[in-house]
């Protein structure tokens, strides 16, 4: 009996690509007689045609199965949405935009076969990426690996193949506030990494601006960190060591030398910085009481609108 394979995409006004993807999808699933294969793409809220086509795509061959969700939930919503959807014996996650080579999925199959858990994407070289957003990537990586001990492979993408067992574990844990390479990561099970090269997108234009980014940076940072309240309890006592030790001083050459600290300016300075560094913790504090008042709340992080091609 064959092995069944699961690819899930999430697709965001991609009707652009959408034609190419699946005509790639399919020379590569050609490729692979030896396994079954379904396609779930997650219709993830779009605005533009990108039903139509899918619609027309399942019709013309069942083996592209469509999650059609309420609104537009995030990539990591769209890939959760999927991964629920899911019956592989494993499942191999990628964007619509093409930057996730199709071609590449033979070499994550047989890393599986050979007994790996997850094997995951590596970008060496991003095309058509401005010089910035490389900056900001790379040092998202030494932050995290910082914070986290060296939880997260530099340059690792959410193109990747994990097995059902990974994908059921994934699939009990009830996060609200997701970042699903994180997840992965801290579940453990035997990994290995394969690079590539990340082509730019074949089509149409980025759909994560600059704060949809930040916003996924900090979910990686405080879902998977309890350092920067450490780090906040580390400065208020070295800011209580320097004023003690200030105020020491202060007192020693008024009785010694009879000196006067002069004016207002340095209680005004001391005010500003000292307000300035309260206001700074308390916005760390409130990042993670926002993230346990999403968990609290327990809403979904998908809904499911629809669903086409199961049934067959």
């Amino acid at each position: 009996m064959k092995k069944k394979i699961s690819i899930v995409i999430p697709a965001y006004n991609e009707q652009e690509v959408l034609d190419e993807l699946t005509q790639r999808l399919r020379s590569v699933i050609s490729g692979l007689p030896q396994y079954d294969f379904e396609v779930v793409i997650v219709e993830n809220g779009s605005t533009d045609g990108s039903f139509g086509k899918l619609v027309a795509v399942n019709q013309s061959d069942f083996r592209f199965k469509i999650v059609c969700l309420s609104r537009n939930f995030g990539c990591d919503g769209g890939l959760i949405a999927g991964l629920n959807s899911a019956s592989g014996a494993a499942v191999i996650l990628m964007n619509a935009d093409l930057q996730d080579p199709p071609e590449i999925i033979p070499e994550f199959i047989k890393k599986w076969e050979q007994g790996y858990d997850v094997v995951y994407g590596i970008i060496k070289r991003r095309e058509g990426v401005p010089f910035f957003k490389k900056i900001m990537s790379s040092l998202f990586y030494r932050l995290i690996n910082s914070l986290t001990k060296g939880l997260f492979p530099k340059n690792v993408s959410d193109f990747r193949l994990i097995d059902k067992s990974v994908r059921d574990c994934i699939c009990g844990m009830s996060e609200r506030n997701c970042f699903l390479r994180g997840m992965i990561a801290w579940l453990g099970f035997k990994q290995v990494g394969i690079p590539f090269d990340r082509p730019a997108r074949f089509a149409g234009k980025p759909k994560a601006g600059f704060f949809t980014l930040v916003k996924v940076a900090f979910n990686g940072i405080f879902s998977f960190s309890y350092l920067p309240l450490r780090l906040v309890t580390l400065l208020g006592f070295i800011l209580f060591i320097f004023s003690s030790v200030t105020g020491v001083v202060f007192i020693a050459l008024f009785f010694i030398y009879g000196r006067v600290v002069p004016g207002h300016t340095s209680v005004i300075t001391s005010m500003f910085f000292l307000f300035g560094l309260l206001f700074f913790i308390l916005g760390v504090m409130g990042e993670y009481l926002a993230r346990i008042y999403d968990e609290v709340k327990q809403r979904p992080v998908f809904i499911v609108k629809e669903r086409i091609g199961f049934d067959s």
